[in-house]
């Protein structure tokens, strides 16, 4: 049976998992004052300094071409300028048509006006952890936002669509994956519209929103708001330590198939075919302040599923919202789980 929380001793270990929360630092990446050096990069001097058609990258054309000067993709030497100067790099509205990857990156700005990418990875593929990003202004993926042992990255808004027109793979979305190693990770917005199924070439697309990592499980993350609009599979994977998420909506899962999909990190084989709206596993120390799942149109799964954690180290949902009268045999709650819920509500 779902455990609910009716005792005020239950408080103490609420008051130990928000003090784990306040205690992170995220540090904000602030541009220097200091002399920009732009020989090797400037193609068209009318624009702006920092404007990314200075550097020969505009919306809405063929951008994966080879700067004249450096000998490396237009993106590539782009990403170095920004990181070498420390400097904002703005990207106009329009489509780009281009992938953004930010391996083994230190101190990366970058400005979205309603710009839109293939995808976004960062990580550690050079040798050295990726640190200190901030992606402002709004971002647009037709593919996947990925992340893995990176740290200190702050995220304003990214809204993940299916177009494969626009998907350079001619593929639909493969969601967000935090994966290991990610530690101090601040979105404020996030939205996924859809997550794919029905093909070997999402067999491993296991939630819009996962956050995993066998023995090196994600640490620190916080999104402000987070929206599902529709899933093939999981609606939300969540597993690792210290994170918060002030208010997650999931209106549609499991509406795909589980053909050709691969087992999940953290989770014993098979587990990953009873899709769920939202599955909660080996997380410790984590708040989920307001969550909404929408369950009337997602037949094909359960809303809940509260796996095993440690006990010492509970994790709290503060508010949820059902679409469905709450019945014990709609939550999927292990014997060894550490979630503790205190408020359920039936919502229309």
């Amino acid at each position: 049976m779902i455990k609910i929380i009716k005792s005020l001793i239950l408080l103490t270990f609420l008051v130990l998992a928000c003090s784990s929360q306040t205690s992170q630092k995220i540090k904000v990446v602030s541009n220097k004052n200091k002399s920009i050096n732009e020989t090797n990069y400037v193609i068209d001097s009318l624009h702006e300094i920092g404007d990314s058609r200075r550097y020969g990258i505009y919306p809405d054309s063929l951008n994966n071409k080879i700067h004249p000067k450096t000998g490396k993709s237009l993106i590539t030497s782009l990403i170095d300028f920004a990181e070498s100067n420390e400097i904002t790099i703005k990207f106009i509205k329009g489509y780009y048509g281009l992938n953004l990857i930010l391996d083994s990156r230190k101190n990366v700005d970058l400005y979205f006006d309603n710009a839109e990418f293939n995808l976004l990875h960062i990580t550690n593929e050079k040798g050295e952890r990726s640190k200190d990003i901030n992606l402002r202004g709004s971002l647009i993926l037709f593919d996947r936002f990925g992340t893995y042992h990176s740290d200190n990255i702050n995220v304003d808004s990214i809204i993940i669509k299916s177009n494969p027109i626009k998907n350079l793979s001619k593929s639909k979305s493969r969601g967000c994956h935090i994966y290991k190693g990610t530690k101090d990770l601040h979105i404020k917005y996030l939205k996924v519209e859809d997550l794919a199924s029905g093909d070997i070439k999402y067999q491993n697309n296991h939630a819009a929103l996962a956050i995993d990592g066998l023995r090196e499980n994600p640490v620190n993350v916080t999104i402000d708001e987070v929206y599902i609009d529709s899933s093939d599979r999981h609606g939300a994977y969540i597993t690792g330590s210290g994170h918060v998420f002030n208010k997650m909506v999931i209106n549609k899962y499991a509406q795909g198939s589980t053909n050709f999909m691969t087992g999940m990190q953290d989770s014993v084989k098979g587990e990953e075919k009873v899709l769920s709206g939202l599955w909660i596993n080996r997380c410790n120390n984590c708040i989920f302040n307001e969550i909404e799942i929408h369950t009337k149109n997602s037949t094909g799964g359960i809303p809940l599923k509260l796996d095993q954690g440690i006990i010492r180290s509970p994790s709290f949902i503060n508010y949820l919202a059902l679409d469905v009268k709450y019945e014990d045999s709609i939550i999927l709650d292990d014997i060894f789980t550490n979630i503790l819920v205190k408020k359920i509500v039936e919502i229309d």
